[in-house]
């Protein structure tokens, strides 16, 4: 025979667990929306070609570097602006591949209400 505690135990654990479930699914909702609005935002390039002139110039004056440390430089920054372009062309290559992935999924009517939520997040994000 079962106890008749027991049953509303058995109720009360089944929704404890269903809270903490829940519960974790939210934290994990704001946190991706937080970390998706403030660290994740693609970025433009540290450089143009005119600050990376202006830094060289900067940095030649304020460290006095002789011709070759100036051009040393030069050159790092070249890398590291080339390192960064490449970046942000994965980043946009990646985001693409995962919406073109979604809508293989998607009905018709959902490839159009999703390129709607995109057009929509993407207008909040520039704001």
């Amino acid at each position: 025979m079962v106890d008749p505690r027991a049953a509303g135990c058995r109720g009360k654990l089944i929704g404890l667990v269903t809270l903490i479930f829940v519960s974790g699914m939210a934290a994990g909702a704001f946190t991706m929306n937080t970390v998706d609005r403030h660290w994740l935002r693609p970025q433009v390039l540290a450089l143009n070609q005119a600050e990376k002139e202006l830094a060289v110039q900067h940095f030649s004056q304020e460290l006095e570097l002789n011709p070759e440390q100036a051009k040393a430089l030069e050159g790092i920054l070249d890398e590291f602006i080339m390192q960064q372009a490449n970046l942000i062309a994965e980043f946009q290559h990646s985001r693409l591949s995962g919406q073109n992935s979604i809508l293989r999924i998607l009905n018709e009517d959902q490839r159009k209400r999703f390129q709607k939520v995109l057009s929509e997040l993407t207008g909040k994000r520039k704001d």
